[in-house]
């Protein structure tokens, strides 16, 4: 027999063997892993009925090839979620996020998709039983970040979503949920404000109105911004004591910008709305003057040079007629 015969079929062997005891540790897994109160407990009828469950075991858990198996590695996701797959996107976000970056360096803590999406109970976030679904969300990142959980209990936010409310706005929607971003990026402090205009449409056009509103919108992200008067996790409404923007407040508010603030100088309009007669008369009437003196300037001064233009062609035109 050659030597590439025999490399053959010492080849084929070791397919053999390995196909075969892949499939048998497949067929094994139940055995053990079924059992209640076994060591690695799965729950059959949570797994079948989760986004994985028509995938085999060894499809995820690749090291292992044999029963029994001593340990279990944790398993790399990116195997079937980066290239090729819809989700691959989101994968890529995920490592240049905070939590991507941390995890690349090795610390302790740091979440991986397991600790969001779960083990062999991934669903859907549109499913309640997802660990992401939305009313799950602030609970989810509270298992890290417990102080500004219990800011966010205390906030408008976080009460209207107790009460059902699942438009209110959740971790995901400020922070992105893959995309975490570093919260000293001016970029990101800067996206904040649209992020907020998509559900408070009014306030970020009365706010884009004013000078806060149009120097950020040039890019300086150290003007005021809706998280540095209304709050981040704690937001709350004005009429609150414990709001930032309360009576009591207020003048602290503003002067972690504007030093030496007083009450008088807090009784700006930071929300201003021109032609809201009833909650700004003052404004109002200003405004409705203002406009008129402009336009009757400007209509004085259409006037006033149409009627001196055909003036001067009449005189010029008089002096033409007198030469000849």
């Amino acid at each position: 027999m050659t030597r590439t015969g025999i490399v053959v079929i010492l080849f084929s062997v070791s397919l053999f063997l390995f196909v075969s005891s892949h499939a048998g540790a497949q067929a094994d897994c139940p055995s053990c892993h079924y059992r209640p109160g076994a060591g690695g407990f799965v729950d059959k009828a949570q797994y079948e009925g989760s986004a994985h469950g028509k995938l085999s075991c060894t499809s995820c858990h690749l090291d292992i090839i044999r029963y029994p198996h001593r340990g279990t590695p944790s398993v790399n996701c990116t195997i079937c979620h980066f290239t090729g797959d819809r989700s691959a996107p989101k994968v890529r976000e995920f490592q240049f996020s905070v939590h991507g970056r941390a995890l690349r360096e090795g610390r302790a803590g740091v979440p991986a998709c397991q600790t969001c999406h779960g083990s062999h109970d991934i669903y859907h976030s549109l499913d309640t039983r997802s660990r992401t679904a939305r009313v799950k969300i602030p609970s989810l990142c509270g298992r890290c970040h417990a102080g500004e959980l219990e800011q966010y209990d205390r906030s408008i936010h976080g009460r209207a979503l107790r009460e059902g409310r699942t438009d209110a706005a959740t971790c995901f929607d400020c922070h992105m949920e893959h995309l975490v971003p570093n919260v000293k990026q001016a970029e990101w402090q800067l996206s904040l404000i649209r992020q907020c205009g998509g559900c408070h449409k009014e306030e970020i056009e009365s706010y884009r109105k004013t000078f806060h509103g149009k120097v950020t919108r040039l890019g300086y992200a150290a003007m005021a911004k809706c998280v540095d008067c209304h709050g981040a996790h704690e937001i709350l409404p004005p009429g609150e004591k414990a709001s930032t923007l309360s009576e009591e407040n207020r003048v602290k508010t503003c002067g972690k910008c504007h030093h030496g603030a007083t009450t008088r100088f807090t009784g700006f309009y930071a929300h201003a709305e021109e032609t809201n007669k009833a909650k700004y008369p003052l404004l109002y009437y200003t405004y409705r003057f203002m406009t008129t003196l402009l336009i009757g300037v400007f209509t004085f001064f259409f006037l006033h040079t149409f009627l001196w233009a055909y003036r001067s062609l009449k005189e010029l035109r008089k002096r033409r007629e007198g030469k000849q």
